[in-house]
């Protein structure tokens, strides 16, 4: 009878150290899923520049991408310098930006591991209907800049390192010349708030075609110069070196530039109009 009763004994605690595994276990697994689902649904955080905002196309991607792989996607919008800083600072996980030479800057210092251009359209310059700068007869954006010069024409400027003022930075740099501080006006803004500003001050400046046509505001203002070989709009997607949510932007990546998401880069229009063709 004693045996036995030694025996119960210690059967019940074996049976209480198993259940005790047991339970450990359990909450092991839980925690570990509670984790793994709490990574699932971190936001993917993507550098854009305003202008893709402006055209009308950021929302569509964002939309179809989000519905397509149930995974929130926040759009930081910006001038594409700013973007190429929050990638610095580790800010972002990718980014689509339109700046060649500081995109190149990011590869060589090691802070984009891939570049991938996307889609092109192309700057072009804005001013009054009745162009008091003639430079519509203009042969390059060089020369139509110097005719803005010679009449003391209104120039207004993004002033954000955006990359649409680096273009127009370079072809200032061309003309050796630049306006008197009273007909140069820096907004230090987006290209849809400059394009107001330009239209109500009757003033020119540089935009990217898909921004101007999406553009309903102009009022007076006409598109006066074009030229897409000498003033190509190159958009590339910038793949952060060892990106923290690298599942998720392999996703966006291989969707956006090959996937559906390019398909609806390239079938995007403004009133039948085509904005955006493959990068060359």
């Amino acid at each position: 009878m004693e045996l036995f009763k030694k025996l119960f004994v210690f059967s019940t605690l074996i049976m209480g150290i198993t259940l005790v595994a047991c339970s450990d276990n359990n909450t092991d697994k839980t925690d570990s899923s509670y984790s793994n689902s709490k990574n699932s649904n971190k936001v993917l955080a993507i550098g854009v520049t305003t202008t893709l905002e402006d055209a009308g196309l950021l929302t569509e991607l964002v939309n179809a991408f989000q519905q397509k792989y149930e995974i929130t996607v926040k759009p930081i919008v910006a001038g594409s310098g700013q973007i190429h800083k929050l990638l610095e600072q580790g800010d972002l996980d990718l980014a689509i930006t339109h700046d060649p030479a500081g995109e190149k800057n990011l590869v060589d210092k090691g802070i984009i591991k891939q570049r991938i251009p996307l889609m092109q359209n192309d700057f072009v310059i804005v001013g009054l209907k009745t162009d008091p700068a003639h430079i519509k007869l203009s042969l390059t954006p060089d020369e139509a800049l110097k005719k803005i010069i010679n009449v003391n024409a209104l120039f207004v400027s993004r002033g954000d390192n955006s990359g649409t003022h680096q273009m127009e930075q370079g072809w200032w740099q061309k003309t050796n010349r630049y306006p008197d501080e009273q007909y140069y006006l820096k907004t230090g803004t987006g290209m849809g708030t400059t394009l107001n500003v330009a239209a109500e001050r009757n003033a020119y400046t540089f935009v990217d075609r898909a921004t101007w046509t999406n553009f309903a505001n102009k009022q007076k203002l006409a598109l006066l110069f074009e030229d897409s070989e000498l003033m190509p709009n190159i958009y590339s997607l910038l793949i952060k070196n060892e990106a923290p949510l690298q599942e998720k932007v392999i996703l966006w990546r291989d969707w956006i530039s090959e996937g559906q998401g390019h398909q609806i880069i390239l079938n995007y229009r403004i009133n039948g109009q085509s904005l955006f063709f493959k990068a060359r």
